[in-house]
């Protein structure tokens, strides 16, 4: 689809153009994640090539206020090439609605962006997208059905958890690729919305950490991506119990750092995680020691509820975060195409 721009009163709906990056960071630098983690989320100083960056392609509609010449609204889809149902499919992740803080409430038009954005995407075997736990502003206005905008089946819960630097516990390989292609088509590809490519330039700037059994094949491993050129984490402000444990010396403990309020996030994101016959022990012993090689302070990774390695994860120390997962369903369809086992990365949401 070409689509055309639309005016509505003083409010302009189009296509983002490569001049728009300054007015994208700003919306971005005007809101954060609210709750006892106030964390803010940025994509560097080109938000444009951030999008591009998680995908072959990405469709990205801005709203302007043309009184005020600046732009008070972006959202999107990425598009990726994704396994669904053992095939690799064209897939499309909506980015989520950032709206400037000056502007939320008053932007009675944007349902409709909806509409034009389930036409752009058309082609795509599925739709998907996250909503934070604690954002349930967003939750309730669209869980329920209204006009002129999608459904939002929603397919389960998406646990983020942060992990410390880690600590030495075995030797692991680095970058040792041998044996990955078969694990992506045999294991992974087993996974709905698990990224086809690994190569994809959103999962940063990475090395492959891997240990291996007696008979040679990769036992486990995992990608450790740097992704701050980008995106990253900006600290805003502690809340709650968290102010408390924000002066506390939790590296000592074994559990992530926390950094400065005002501070950027140093972190490493792991992507395509796997542990031969899910053995909670030798997951333990990897990761730690793989985080311990990569050299970063805080490392992210993303599973799905009820995936055993969320289990095995979660018995480490860390500090988490979930998200819903939803399949966005255009024009009334009835018919889902994602299902089963749930692969998608948390590098690329």
């Amino acid at each position: 689809m070409s689509f055309q721009s639309k005016q509505y009163g003083k409010y302009l709906l189009r296509l983002a153009r490569p001049d728009d990056n300054d007015g994208i960071r700003a919306i971005f630098e005007s809101g954060s994640f609210a709750g006892g983690l106030n964390v803010q989320f940025l994509r560097g100083e080109r938000p444009l090539s951030s999008f591009e960056a998680d995908g072959g392609r990405a469709y990205i509609l801005v709203a302007e206020d043309t009184e005020a010449q600046r732009l008070i609204a972006v959202g999107g889809a990425v598009v990726r090439t994704e396994y669904l149902s053992g095939a690799p499919s064209e897939c499309a992740y909506l980015t989520g609605l950032k709206i400037h803080q000056d502007y939320r409430g008053r932007l009675s038009f944007i349902s409709r962006a909806y509409g034009f954005m389930g036409e752009m995407v058309s082609d795509c075997a599925a739709t998907y997208t996250t909503i934070l736990d604690g954002n349930t502003g967003v939750r309730k206005m669209l869980e329920k059905r209204r006009k002129n905008m999608p459904e939002y089946h929603y397919l389960g819960h998406y646990t983020t958890f942060c992990l410390g630097r880690g600590k030495k516990l075995m030797e692991v390989e680095k970058n040792v690729t041998d044996g990955f292609d078969t694990l992506l088509k045999t294991h992974f590809s087993k996974k709905d919305l698990t990224p086809c490519r690994p190569d994809y330039r959103g999962f940063g700037r990475k090395d492959f950490y891997s240990v291996r059994g007696s008979d040679g094949e990769i036992a486990a491993c995992c990608f450790i991506g740097d992704q701050s050129a980008t995106k990253y984490y900006k600290m805003c402000s502690y809340g709650g119990v968290y102010r408390l444990a924000s002066h506390l010396p939790t590296a000592l403990f074994g559990y992530p750092a926390f950094p400065k309020e005002g501070e950027r996030i140093i972190s490493g994101v792991i992507s395509y995680l796997y542990v031969r016959g899910k053995d909670a022990s030798l997951c333990k012993s990897f990761l730690l020691s793989a985080a311990r090689a990569s050299g970063f302070p805080l490392l992210l990774w993303g599973g799905f509820d009820g995936d055993p390695l969320c289990e095995a994860v979660g018995r480490l120390k860390t500090v988490k975060y979930g998200s819903r997962l939803y399949e966005v369903l255009w024009n009334g369809s009835a018919a889902g195409r994602i299902s089963g086992k749930i692969g998608m990365e948390a590098a690329l949401l």
